[in-house]
């Protein structure tokens, strides 16, 4: 016991005399793991602060994200522009700043980091691009970036402004509301020129052969046209969708067009929803079919396109009024559920009725 101690002294003087920077860096190595340990003899603070400047410090501490202005403001272009940012988040701490993901809060805004593992005192950089084709009037996109610094796990950049168009479309969208079987109905869409007094139309297209556009010059001496939208009497009776594609010299239009025919036969709900199903539970929904015409009609027919969801009619007052029963079957798979239930009738101008349905059987996870 006192050889070992003497030998213990003897090194430790041998240590303090030549300083470790004289030291064989083999003997170092070997010496630093034997006198870090403490049942081999002590280590002075110093010498343990020189070996650690020497190793290139430590890589413990928290990481602090700092982002200088977390909030773009274009101010007004015109629709259509890519806008572009760059924003640049700061490593303020001693750790080191791990950048996760970067979630948009649309399709139309993209958005990378330069780097995803940032030093002490470094910074990475997010450049956004934001396309405005699809927007009008004031426009605001998010974009929401994880981190590890546990006072700021979500950094959320936002960019935003005003987004104008070269010709406004009024109304857009465009509405036929309930429109009676059989009958035309006519919309007026006016088109503005909001930067020239030099507006052509070049094309005018549309996909929806019972929707008719024909272009007029306006009478109220603004620049511009005039659309009319005519719904025409041969469209079914249901509920319909259409876009009118208008090219201009000042870039394109479009205007989204909704609406729906009611004939003598009626359904409501128009849509059924099973809403959110437990796993392996089974739902029922009920509609009502009705007919306002004046002549009986008879059910001589229904099906679905899921095989999950079955269908009855049952006759509440025969000829008139009927009811529709959709069972989702239990087990079904989770998932989205869509489909549709087609009812037959013996009238020539409704022949067959469509009633959608949709859920989701399962947990929600958004």
């Amino acid at each position: 016991m006192k050889s070992l101690k003497l030998y213990r002294r003897l090194l430790l003087l041998t240590v303090a005399a030549t300083g470790l920077a004289a030291t064989p860096p083999g003997v170092l190595a070997q010496g630093a793991g034997n006198l870090s340990n403490p049942l081999q003899g002590g280590f002075s603070s110093s010498t343990a602060s020189g070996l650690s400047d020497l190793t290139g410090g430590t890589s413990g501490g928290v990481p602090t994200a700092k982002v200088g202005n977390a909030t773009y403001d274009f101010g007004s272009v015109f629709q259509g522009t890519k806008v572009r940012h760059t924003f640049r988040i700061d490593n303020a701490g001693p750790g080191s700043l791990t950048i996760g993901a970067v979630q948009t809060s649309c399709g139309c805004t993209v958005a990378a980091p330069t780097r995803t593992v940032v030093p002490a005192g470094s910074y990475s950089e997010i450049t956004a691009t934001f396309d405005t084709s699809a927007d009008k009037g004031p426009a605001e996109r998010d974009i929401t970036v994880a981190t590890n610094d546990p006072h700021h796990q979500q950094l959320v950049l936002k960019i935003k402004g005003d987004v104008k168009v070269k010709v406004d479309a009024n109304p857009s969208p465009l509405v036929f509301d309930k429109v009676r079987h059989g009958s035309a109905n006519t919309r007026t869409v006016m088109l503005t020129d909001m930067v020239s007094h030099d507006f052509r139309i070049v094309s005018i297209k549309n996909t929806n052969p019972n929707l008719k556009v024909a272009e007029q010059p306006r009478t109220d001496g603004k620049p511009g046209a005039q659309l009319t939208v005519t719904l025409m009497p041969t469209a079914p009776a249901e509920p319909f969708s259409d876009d009118i594609q208008v090219a201009t010299n000042l870039g394109p239009v479009e205007i989204p067009v909704s609406g729906s025919v009611v004939g003598d036969l009626n359904v409501a709900p128009a849509q059924v929803s099973f809403g959110i199903v437990q796993p392996h539970a089974g739902a029922v929904r009920y509609a009502r079919l009705t007919n306002s015409g004046p002549r009986p009609i008879k059910v001589v027919g229904v099906s679905t396109n899921n095989l999950g969801v079955s269908a009855r009619v049952d006759p509440i007052t025969p000829g008139r009024e009927y009811k529709l029963t959709l069972q989702l079957e239990p087990n079904s798979p989770d998932g989205t559920l869509r489909g549709a239930v087609a009812i037959k009738t013996d009238d020539p101008s409704q022949p067959t009725l469509q009633v959608p349905f949709y859920g989701i059987v399962g947990a929600f996870n958004g």
